[in-house]
């Protein structure tokens, strides 16, 4: 049993050049294989819109999370085709990235970074958060910590990374073929 008093949670330091590397490495190893570059999680660290936060149990990095401010719904068409007009004058936040590692996966420390998002995001104002949950048929997947957390279910596409993957390949530990055949759906929270 994990004793959550001993976890901290904090922003990732740009210039802690090993944390980034391992960071990475969690990020791509849990959720494809060339997926995330240093240059996706630095932009995170780097924008006064965006954070990267690290979980660290005795200084060992345990899971990783980003969320940011966003203005451009492209992405979240598929789910909902109006979701544009819907929140054209609403302030919205993502929770981008979330990955725990592996023997720390089902412990709830998926939640307990996601809190610090939504703590983050609700400071900057934000009306609604948007997340989508990889559906890879993996044990440990976000879906729960949305759940949890009371965000709603709009709205599951099928093969949803089917078109990402042939751009931009990356090996998916969940459906195990290129390009990726996962679905994803998306959650909303609104404060």
């Amino acid at each position: 049993m994990i004793d959550i008093k001993n976890i901290i949670i904090k922003e990732i330091d740009i210039n802690e050049t090993e944390l980034l590397r391992s960071a990475l490495a969690m990020m791509n190893r849990t959720q494809g294989d060339s997926l995330f570059s240093m240059s996706y999680l630095t932009s995170k660290i780097e924008s006064k819109d965006a954070l990267a936060l690290g979980a660290f149990i005795n200084e060992e990095l345990i899971s990783v999370g980003c969320a940011e401010l966003i203005s451009n719904y492209s992405y979240y068409t598929p789910f909902e085709a109006g979701i544009t007009e819907r929140l054209k004058d609403k302030t919205v936040g993502s929770l981008c990235t979330l990955c725990v590692r592996e023997d720390y996966q089902g412990k709830g420390i998926g939640q307990l970074v996601s809190k610090k998002r939504i703590q983050w995001l609700e400071q900057r104002g934000c009306d609604f958060i948007l997340g989508v949950s990889w559906k890879s048929g993996l044990k440990h997947t976000s879906n729960r910590v949305f759940e949890k957390m009371g965000f709603e279910l709009i709205n599951t596409v099928d093969e949803f990374f089917k078109e990402d993957a042939i751009k931009y390949p990356f090996n998916c530990p969940g459906c195990k073929v290129h390009p990726c055949l996962c679905s994803a759906a998306l959650y909303q929270f609104h404060f």
